[in-house]
């Protein structure tokens, strides 16, 4: 989101691909019970595949096994230029829902292993490490490709309970991964903020509103202790009386009581809504430190070890981060707000999000769009 004195938004007119339909595909690990031609080059775009979504889910109901967005470099480009396009994988256990779900435009992924339950065993682990998580888990998350929980086990850590902690569950439904280190969240000290408390740097998020004050949201860990907050170079006030999402949810806000005008855009692209984008589709995170950067959703309802604090409920990325980037916003190329930055994996370069809903929910707030 972006905070100007005084200033209006452009507003960006985005063309949208819809693509034509497709045939049964493969997961890399897991065989489908057919076999994928080669993809077609008039596929679905990004945002064609993310308003499919519900529809598919819908349609498959207990027999879903995993939803994500495929686009090998052979795709092509949407019209504009500058999205890919590919296809809307769908995972079932039912052979019989395929020719549904292909009507719909998706592509079906039969899965012809014995049936698991991966988001069984990640309640499971969730309930076992509610009071406290080990530093040698990193986190975990389901894996919608092959509809396994993979476990981030932080590489090299002595003594790791990790394997104890998964006794009993399924071992087809779990995958232990290694990771360099563990996570970390990323406020900042130093100058050059772009919102700032005056101690410590932070990135601005989304404009929200609760009907009569407008709102900036950021990272909880930001805001959390801090009242007073300022941007820009003279570090003008942008509102006192911050807030923090109560628990374990990374999210506060900021009301925008100075003399600022708060825009619904991110980086010149006008917030239009919220639809939640697919795993494999892209996302782009504004970070006050790293500025634009751009990866595909890797999971989803990821939880993750940030200090021992177990933190649920979260978004990963393959893209980098880095310190100050707090707070920051993620956002689809046709303006679809994603989440709130948190922090980032041990290599900087899985990043993790509070998803916009569970953002505004926790603040009691409603997204602004333009």
């Amino acid at each position: 989101m972006d905070l100007r004195r005084p200033h209006r938004p452009r507003r960006t007119a985005l063309a949208l691909l819809a693509g034509a339909l497709a045939v049964a595909g493969t997961v890399a690990g897991v065989a489908p019970a057919v076999a994928a031609p080669a993809l077609p080059l008039d596929g679905l775009s990004e945002a064609a595949a993310s308003a499919l979504v519900p529809a598919v889910t819908a349609t498959a109901g207990e027999a879903l096994a995993g939803v994500w967005f495929e686009s090998p470099g052979t795709s092509g480009t949407s019209a504009s230029g500058d999205a890919p396009l590919g296809r809307l994988m769908v995972g079932t256990w039912e052979p019989a829902l395929a020719p549904a779900l292909s009507a719909l435009g998706a592509t079906p992924v039969v899965r012809n292993e014995p049936r698991r339950d991966p988001s069984a065993a990640r309640q499971a682990l969730t309930e076992r490490t509610a009071t406290g998580m080990p530093a040698s888990l990193a986190g975990f998350g389901v894996d919608e490709r092959t509809q396994q929980l993979v476990v981030s086990e932080v590489d090299g850590a002595p003594d790791s309970p990790v394997t104890a902690l998964l006794a009993g569950l399924d071992p087809a439904a779990v995958r232990i991964e290694k990771v360099p280190a563990a996570p970390r969240r990323q406020a900042s000290i130093g100058g050059g903020d772009t919102i700032s408390d005056g101690a410590k740097r932070c990135t601005a998020g989304f404009a929200a509103t609760d009907g009569s004050t407008g709102w900036l949201l950021t990272a909880g860990h930001c805001t959390r202790g801090s009242s007073t907050w300022y941007s820009g170079a003279d570090q003008n006030t942008v509102g006192t009386g911050a807030r923090s999402a109560e628990g374990s949810t990374d999210v506060g806000a900021i009301p925008v009581t100075g003399d600022w005008t708060l825009t619904p855009t991110v980086g010149g692209t006008t917030v239009t809504g919220s639809r939640s984008a697919p795993v494999g589709a892209s996302v782009c995170l504004t970070g006050s430190t790293s500025g634009r950067s751009c990866g595909p959703v890797d999971r989803k309802d990821v939880t993750v070890n940030f200090d021992g604090q177990q933190q649920s409920g979260l978004t990963a990325v393959s893209t980098c981060a880095q310190e100050g980037d707090s707070g920051g916003p993620y956002i689809t190329s046709d303006g679809q707000a994603q989440g709130v930055h948190t922090g980032a994996g041990g290599d900087g370069c899985t990043s993790y999000f509070t998803p916009i809903g569970t953002a505004l929910s926790a603040m009691g707030l409603s997204l602004r769009t333009g």
